[in-house]
């Protein structure tokens, strides 16, 4: 097994998620001709098999399990593939619900690794990055592996994001707000229209609720493409049932009926990526994908996904979530004084110092029920906060 040794020649590419220095990446030549180029080298494998693209700035990947839960509970070889990982690189691409071995990625990577080499040696201004690698591993292994359908989850952005060069059975368009501002812009309906770049011309479209403002551009975009698109927020109603420190039941009334679901996930929000999850399956069912009621409610109950209102231990009582801008750090906050009561709470925030940390703070200073102290944290990341 070549595992360490394909991490050391991986890192050797530009990962733009380490580079601190904003100069840099604002250099960087954001399209996507290098990566289609590089693509053809090995057949397209972004095509092999249908797709589920997901784009947005919170949910996605909250989205992205849940469909490859009910698909998998389903019967379908399912691929996965969503940044960034945790603990192992291998988290990103899984199949089946599993992470793929290390063994299957190291034999994967070397068997592409002479072509990454030469393309970057053939164009030294304009070389594969870490992320672009990645993304057609994925789709490599994906294609070896002779998925019946990926679901893919957007890195950054959609529009110029290299998972873009796939055609989608489906694109979805998952909460929407201010992140990578530097690079996707500075206002909502500029973030909007880049996340809405991953709408392809006659295909179908799930639009997850938005802001009044962020729904009129993304129903726009879906319009000038001829897409089938359901809004949530305005062909869907929503009613809570049960919540508990386990799960959470509601009431889902669609164009599809009325269905009693019930998901793992905590927080308002898992209920609204569910529900586009849910509208996802039945979009697929209605085009070649047979997918039971009873698979998309087991899917949903079997859904794991780690660092989302993750509680890892008991005594004492330890939460751990993923927010890291200041509108996923308010909803995480409301759900956790939501689910639990306490007489003090230690809040300790580590993030990266191209995040919005001043307003992350204010949020967590505005929520503040008095009984809180905080600690500042930073880790061994290259953009870890001084």
């Amino acid at each position: 097994m070549r595992y360490k040794e394909a991490l050391k020649d991986l890192m050797s590419l530009t990962d733009f998620g380490i580079i601190s220095n904003n100069n840099t990446a604002k250099k960087r030549r954001y399209d996507l001709n290098r990566i289609i180029k590089f693509s053809s080298l090995f057949g397209n494998p972004e095509n092999s098999s249908p797709n589920v693209h997901i784009a947005g700035t919170k949910g996605k990947g909250s989205t992205a399990v849940f469909i490859s839960s009910i698909l998998e509970t389903e019967g379908y070889k399912t691929g996965l593939f969503t940044s960034p990982h945790i603990h192992k690189l291998t988290e990103r691409i899984q199949i089946g619900g599993k992470e793929i071995s290390k063994t299957k990625f190291s034999k994967s990577f070397y068997e592409m690794w002479p072509d990454v080499q030469q393309y970057n040696e053939q164009n030294p201004n304009n070389r594969i990055t870490l992320f672009e690698f990645l993304t057609i591993l994925a789709f490599y292994i994906f294609d070896k592996e002779d998925t019946d359908i990926n679901v893919i989850e957007v890195g950054l952005g959609g529009k110029l994001d290299s998972t873009n060069i796939l055609t989608p059975h489906i694109s979805i368009i998952t909460s929407i707000s201010l992140d990578h501002t530097r690079i996707l812009g500075n206002t909502l309906q500029e973030v909007a229209l880049q996340k809405s770049g991953i709408i392809k011309p006659n295909k179908m479209t799930v639009i997850a609720p938005q802001k009044p403002e962020v729904l009129k551009i993304i129903k726009e975009v879906c319009e000038e493409k001829n897409n089938q698109y359901i809004a949530i927020q305005e062909s869907c109603e929503i009613t809570p049932i049960k919540k508990s420190k386990d799960f959470q039941t509601y009431i889902l009334d669609s164009e599809f009926g009325k269905n009693s679901l019930t998901i793992p996930l905590l927080g308002d929000y898992q209920i609204e990526n569910s529900a586009t999850a849910f509208i996802a399956a039945k979009l697929l069912q209605k085009s070649n994908f047979p997918i039971s009621d009873l698979s998309i409610e087991n899917g949903f109950k079997e859904t794991y996904w780690p660092c989302r209102l993750e509680k890892v231990s008991n005594e004492p009582l330890i939460i751990l979530d993923g927010a890291h801008n200041p509108y996923s750090i308010e909803k995480m906050i409301q759900a956790i004084y939501d689910y639990y009561t306490f007489r003090n709470i230690t809040i300790i925030l580590g993030t990266s110092k191209d995040k919005d940390i001043k307003d992350m703070v204010k949020v967590l200073l505005d929520n503040d029920k008095g009984n809180a102290r905080y600690i500042a944290s930073h880790s061994r990341h290259p953009k870890h906060t001084p």
